[in-house]
């Protein structure tokens, strides 16, 4: 039972982001930059594109052409009249840094009954279509001072190298390797095997979900890379819960009732035999208070609003990581481990005689996977905030180190928990022919 209050939680907390961009974002009429910038050449006349931030802040940084209406100008609108008259009678294309206060303009102007709409992803987001509409006006940036500024930076030839090296060698080898993994390891009678099992196999589904975004849409799918994102957490909390299942099972046997601790030695009284405190339960009780004081490093981190266009090789990209992304690495997923983290540590107070409950063990892990997921991707966004390049390439490294050391863990400790692999024979056989060659 408590497992499926559990996997309830994980389904209900993996909705719950989408179902907030849908209220937030999604409510309030939406336009691509492209749409926007065609709409813009084509009827210019009964067309406005609006910036919707502060005076000050488009001053130092706007796209040329834009005019300028700040939010807080628009909530105070009671009528379409009060409009100034350049916008009136127009469709106005609503832009912010990231789309999230242009859709609450787009909200408010549509209620007063004017033809209003939010342009997706805001100026973050304006310089996919740039090399579409290079000779569009409105398709570069201006600066203060009146110098123009194009969405593109050039790669040097090995940063092309390693960024071609990440998306065709690096990613499809972990890809076929957690497939085969995946397939291997749920066949077990082992539960950690198995869920380590289910953890690469929830790896590969969010991997997948990510190929499809780069090669078939063009990496502008927030829908397959919240997938991306949420199986990451889900795969790295899993990988936690088969961790910690195999140092019980396997090694240290702090769960067991009728198994002696491996750890006696060093904490003396056992809550098994006595009525004392479990040092297994304490370890995580200070490890669950160190995570959730480590959780306010993403929590409190600065967002990113670096994009721009380049080429790799023929092929142009556009890096970006989207503000709605940066939301659940940065902000929901440490909030995440915060609650679920607290509530394991609650659990573990309110069942003193016992040294980890299982509930307490499910949500700490959960609440782990969440932690490791911010953490990870937030550490990569800062140190490489200007060189976005740089941080897709360490995540797909960081990816393929992550399967091989499961293989090689595998292969070294093959004879207890694989002993009935077949392969592991064939690889021995063939290594002693290569040493005796």
């Amino acid at each position: 039972m408590n497992l499926r209050y559990v996997i309830g939680l994980s389904i209900f907390l993996g909705l719950l982001p989408p179902g907030l961009y849908a209220v937030v974002l999604g409510s309030a009429s939406q336009v691509s930059a492209a749409k926007a910038l065609e709409l813009l050449g084509e009827s210019s006349a009964g067309v406005a594109l609006v910036d919707v931030r502060s005076d000050q802040v488009y001053q130092e940084r706007h796209i040329s052409g834009s005019f300028s209406l700040p939010l807080v100008q628009i909530l105070e609108l009671t009528t379409a009249e009060d409009l100034p008259p350049a916008l009136q009678d127009k469709t106005l294309l609503l832009v912010c840094e990231a789309g999230i206060q242009s859709a609450q303009a787009a909200r408010r102007l549509e209620a007063l009954g004017v033809s209003a709409f939010s342009v997706r992803g805001g100026m973050q987001d304006w310089g996919r279509a740039w090399p579409q509409f290079k000779d569009n006006t409105y398709s570069r940036f201006e600066l203060a001072g009146g110098a123009f500024q194009e969405p593109f930076r050039a790669m040097s030839p090995a940063e092309q190298a390693a960024a071609a090296l990440a998306l065709l060698w690096i990613k499809p080898t972990y890809m076929l390797l957690s497939a085969a993994l995946s397939v291997i390891l749920l066949r077990q009678k082992a539960v950690d095997l198995r869920l380590l099992g289910w953890s690469l196999l929830v790896f590969l589904i969010g991997e997948v979900f990510c190929a499809i975004n780069y090669v078939f849409l063009k990496d502008n799918s927030y829908f397959a890379e919240y997938i991306h994102s949420y199986s990451m957490a889900l795969a790295f909390a899993l990988a936690t819960y088969s961790l910690m299942e195999e140092l019980d099972e396997r090694l240290i046997h702090f769960s067991q009732a009728d198994e002696r601790c491996a750890l006696l030695p060093v904490c003396g009284p056992c809550v098994k035999y006595k009525d004392v405190r479990c040092g297994v339960r304490r370890i995580a009780q200070f490890t669950g208070l160190a995570l959730i004081a480590l959780s306010f490093i993403p929590l409190l981190s600065p967002f990113s609003y670096t994009a721009y266009n380049t080429q790799i090789g023929t092929i142009n990209h556009y890096y970006v990581r989207p503000l709605v992304h940066q939301w659940f690495e940065a902000r929901y997923s440490p909030s995440v481990a915060i609650l679920l983290i607290g509530l394991a540590l609650l659990v573990m107070q309110r069942t003193a005689h016992v040294t980890l409950h299982p509930l307490a063990r499910a949500l700490f892990c959960l609440g782990a996977g969440f932690f490791g997921f911010g953490m990870f991707r937030v550490t990569l966004g800062m140190v490489y905030a200007e060189a976005l390049m740089w941080a897709t390439f360490w995540e797909e490294l960081t990816e393929l180190l992550f399967v091989a050391a499961v293989i090689y863990i595998l292969w070294v400790f093959r004879s207890v928990l694989l002993p009935k692999f077949h392969l592991w024979s064939y690889l021995d056989s063939f290594l002693v022919r290569e040493e005796l060659g």
